[in-house]
């Protein structure tokens, strides 16, 4: 009875670190899909600008980047690349003619062709006097759930927007332009209204203001490997640079959690190392228990590592069929996971496949090594 007992303390033992590290394993998974994947081939995006204060305040040589911070930047191993965002430095209007009546003033925005989110951009080039312009997704949405149902205008489709012309109305230092305004895209990356670079620039370039400031840049569009990445956060912070804060809270809920999955893996690791000790010491009391047999058995020609190795291979079998019983209840639990309304079909149905293959590796690895620790202690306090 008391040898059952310590058997089943430790096959439970060795469920649970079982379930534990699988389980932390696929999580581990499961989080890089839903908040995205940690690599060197990983692109996370962020907008980064320098944090207001009383001392820069309508100083753009101050509050922009200059050459100076963006080599430096791109200095930083957590930064891939950069790309300047370069704003206009005139006025600019909007109005809808007599198709829509409204004006408004507005801002734009340029980037390289390289940083934009829109597949397609062949469209994005002045052409006469037509202005290809790319929003913010969010500020469609801000017309449609915000402003449209307030105000009981019909709210709009990408597509419908994309039929809509604006007139855009551009003031400069010695003349007025007028442009029409057509969407040719939106974009999930870059919060702004987008226009051409190169029309951008040459605009700027006519200004007084851009002269005295040439190379300074408000914003930066910034590709990084990963935003959790304690260390780039850690510089943002002392450089007094900030970023989209729902990003970088994001980031750091990816953080804990991974930290979490790993301190329940070490933990999990524990308590099979544990067992493995274990293991060990029930075989050396199963010998220990069977001396007389042991030795009856040795002086009969039977080897004392074929007697190790049966023994061995009776808790190898064992174990590998816990380990299927663990990867079974997690690919059940995976399954319906993959269902919930929290995976909002971003995960996938089944577990890693790559887990499966610890059916076979862990038992020949705890095979090889109880054996060996056993076989030399049997040789060594046996004086075989």
């Amino acid at each position: 009875m008391k040898h059952f007992v310590k058997s089943a303390f430790l096959y439970v033992g060795l469920l649970l670190s079982f379930i534990l590290v699988l389980s932390c394993i696929q999580l581990y998974s499961n989080a890089n899909a839903l908040f995205g994947k940690k690599s060197t081939d990983s692109n996370y995006w962020i907008t980064l600008s320098k944090t207001i204060n009383p001392t820069n305040i309508g100083r753009k040589e101050l509050i922009g980047f200059n050459p100076a911070d963006l080599t430096e930047l791109k200095k930083w191993k957590e930064v891939k690349d950069i790309y300047p965002v370069v704003s206009n430095d005139f006025k600019v209007s909007a109005d809808g003619g007599s198709f829509i009546p409204f004006y408004t003033d507005m801002y734009l925005e340029a980037v390289d062709n390289e940083a934009i989110d829109i597949k397609d951009l062949s469209e994005f080039e002045v052409k006469d006097t037509t202005i290809p312009i790319i929003i913010s997704r969010e500020y469609l949405n801000l017309y449609n759930y915000g402003f449209a149902l307030n105000q009981g205008l019909p709210q709009i489709t990408e597509e419908f927007a994309k039929k809509i012309e604006v007139n855009i109305n551009i003031t400069l230092k010695d003349k007025n332009l007028k442009y029409k305004g057509r969407l040719i895209g939106l974009s999930d990356r870059i919060h702004s209204v987008l226009v051409p670079k190169k029309f951008l620039d040459s605009l700027n370039a006519t200004q007084t203001y851009t002269k005295n400031h040439k190379d300074i840049n408000t914003r930066i569009l910034v590709k990084v490997n990963d935003v959790s990445d304690q260390d780039l956060i850690a510089k943002m912070t002392e450089k007094g640079y900030e970023s989209n804060q729902e990003s970088l809270r994001s980031a750091k809920i990816k953080g804990k959690l991974f930290l979490v999955l790993r301190t329940i893996a070490l933990i999990g690791v524990f308590i099979f190392l544990l067992c493995i000790f274990m293991i060990v010491n029930v075989i050396k009391m199963q010998f220990l228990e069977k001396h007389e047999e042991v030795s009856i058995k040795y002086s009969l020609g039977y080897s004392p590592k074929k007697m190790v190795n049966s023994i061995s291979r009776f808790f190898s079998i064992n174990i590998a069929l816990l380990i299927f019983i663990s990867l079974l209840l997690l690919a059940i639990a995976q399954y319906y996971f993959s269902k919930s309304e929290i995976s909002n079909g971003l995960l996938p149905q089944h577990i890693e496949y790559y887990l499966w293959s610890f059916v076979i590796i862990i038992p020949v690895f705890i095979y090889l090594l109880v054996s060996k620790l056993i076989y030399h202690w049997l040789l060594k306090s046996w004086k075989f």
